[in-house]
């Protein structure tokens, strides 16, 4: 019964995967005709997807991932931390079974990472990079399933993307969240096409990890229930144990996040829907034009187009019921994020990290049907950005307007060392940002907006009760990010600072300079004598 079971599975495949073959690209754009499994990208014969040994025993595409992850390790100490990545260190001070904004894993590794080696930046660089080293293991594992006659061209299509730089270089809760989906995911393939009964276990483990990283996690039962319900292949897989177990083990795994949200009125769950919801406007397409051009820089201009390609072929593909077994397992992982991410850009913000984990099977799925141009247009592509990336890195060039930046916070928390005098301490109002980059480049006392009576995130739950600091003296510092010459007239303090000390004086600004160029601004005030926070 089970070899008559595995066969008709077998025969399914082939007979869908024949059909369905050409629905993601189109192979007069995508794929020379000279495109082949030995296409001579690489010197010497052979291209990334040659699995012959190459140098010591390893093929060329190996080395090129090698290289590229060596490239990107001489980036992690080459600038400051950016301000999501010192606020989530902030976590790590207090470890939690869970946060306001965010579930807890990637607090947990910067904890570790902190104590072993110590409050240093490179420590919670050092997170995401490994992190991401993981992510491209697992997606070669899956390439090895999904593609094995193009297990390098596809891992190389991944690996050069500005999104792997991203997850690597910078400290997001993304960066355990796509490393946890691809496992999922290695371990979905296995107990789906394998039959292998510990793998539902190892997928509801990773799925519930997942969860735990970040909300966007709560799409991978979505996307097996999809598959499950849409493959006819797999259907009957319904009525065993085996899909719920997987479910039931990931919520098992996810419960420190439940509990917290239980003992703190649901607060992060009500934030991350409702919270989120209540900042839509109309309907209108910048917000859609914006995360457009943010994923053509993240998966590079040519994969992102052939990417689109294939989720609008692919959606008619599932329309005709043509896709096969493994095409839909692909569909299944990426269109239920990446459909509705694009929906919803057109009434709210979507941040461009959203959609990250979709591209997992995506990428995947356009490998499957295209070839090595495909390859060396992304990888043109990929040398172009990242040249000036790293030019803007380290050079700076355009100043951003914004605090979600990683130049000048040390600069800063060094003159407010001087500053500082005995007793006082600082806040700030800036959402978190400000505050975040002082706790942690600095050993001052540093407090956050909820000394103005204003909303705080983490700060509300870990921060230290306003009521405590009345009666002290303090410096206020205020970003001006749209200002850093701070041309415009008037140093007025903001309104709710007079009404929370008995008397505000303006203090000289602190300017951050690059060369003769002022790049950062900061407006500073001393608080006398803080009353505590206003209307409260």
């Amino acid at each position: 019964m089970a070899a008559s079971a595995q066969l008709e599975l077998f025969h399914s495949r082939h007979i869908r995967e024949l059909r369905s073959v050409q629905l993601c690209s189109d192979p007069n754009n995508l794929r020379a005709p000279s495109d082949g499994p030995r296409a001579g990208f690489f010197p010497g014969g052979g291209d990334m997807t040659d699995r012959r040994p190459g140098f010591r025993g390893f093929p060329g595409w190996v080395w090129a991932l090698v290289a590229v992850a060596a490239a990107r390790a001489l980036l992690l100490p080459a600038f400051e931390l950016v301000p999501q990545e010192a606020y989530y260190a902030f976590y790590a001070r207090s470890p939690a079974l869970s946060y306001f904004d965010h579930p807890p894993l990637l607090a947990w590794a910067l904890a570790g990472a902190l104590r072993v080696a110590g409050h240093h930046p490179l420590a919670v660089r050092a997170v995401p990079f490994l992190l991401t080293l993981g992510t491209q293991g697992a997606f070669v594992a899956l390439a090895r399933r999904f593609e094995p006659a193009g297990v390098g061209r596809a891992a190389l299509l991944f690996s050069t993307t500005g999104a792997v730089t991203v997850l690597s270089l910078v400290a997001l809760p993304d960066a355990p969240l796509v490393l946890a989906w691809s496992l999922a995911l290695v371990a979905l393939g296995r107990a789906l096409f394998e039959a292998g009964r510990v793998s539902w276990v190892l997928a509801g483990l990773f799925f519930g990890l997942a969860f735990d990283s970040k909300y966007t996690g709560a799409a991978l039962p979505v996307g097996l229930l999809a598959f499950l319900v849409l493959s006819p292949a797999h259907r009957r897989l319904l009525g065993t144990p085996w899909p719920w177990v997987t479910i039931a083990v990931a919520q098992l795994v996810a419960l420190p996040v439940y509990v917290w949200n239980a003992q703190h009125g649901w607060a992060s769950f009500v934030f991350q829907t409702a919270g989120r919801a209540g900042t839509a406007a109309g309907p209108g397409l910048r917000h859609l034009a914006g995360l457009a051009v943010t994923q053509a820089v993240l998966l590079l201009p040519p994969l992102f187009a052939a990417v689109v390609v294939c989720v609008w072929r692919g959606l008619f593909g599932l329309l005709r019921r043509a896709l096969g077994p493994e095409e839909l397992f692909l569909a299944a992982f990426s269109v239920p994020l990446l459909v509705p991410g694009v929906l919803l850009s057109t009434v709210l913000l979507v941040k461009p990290n959203w959609l990250l984990p979709a591209y997992v099977t995506a990428i995947l799925w356009v490998a499957r049907s295209s070839g090595a141009r495909l390859l060396r247009w992304n990888l043109w592509s990929s040398l172009v950005v990242h040249v000036l990336f790293v030019v803007e890195l380290l050079v700076y060039p355009v100043a951003l307007r914004s605090d979600d930046t990683w130049v000048g916070w040390r600069a800063l928390a060094a003159e407010l060392r001087t500053r500082v005098r005995p007793g006082e301490f600082v806040f700030s109002a800036d959402d978190y940002k400000t505050t975040a980059e002082l706790l942690f480049y600095s050993d001052l006392e540093v407090h956050g907006r909820n000394l103005l009576g204003e909303r705080a995130l983490q700060y509300d739950y870990d921060g230290v009760d306003p009521r405590r600091l009345v009666g002290r003296d303090a410096l206020f510092v205020d970003s001006a990010p749209d200002d850093p010459e701070l041309r415009a007239a008037g140093s007025a303090p903001p309104e709710r600072l007079g009404r929370a000390c008995r008397r505000v004086e303006a203090e000289r600004p602190i300017l951050i300079r690059r060369g003769d160029r002022v790049v950062r601004a900061f407006r500073v005030w001393r608080c006398v004598d803080y009353r505590g926070p206003p209307g409260r």
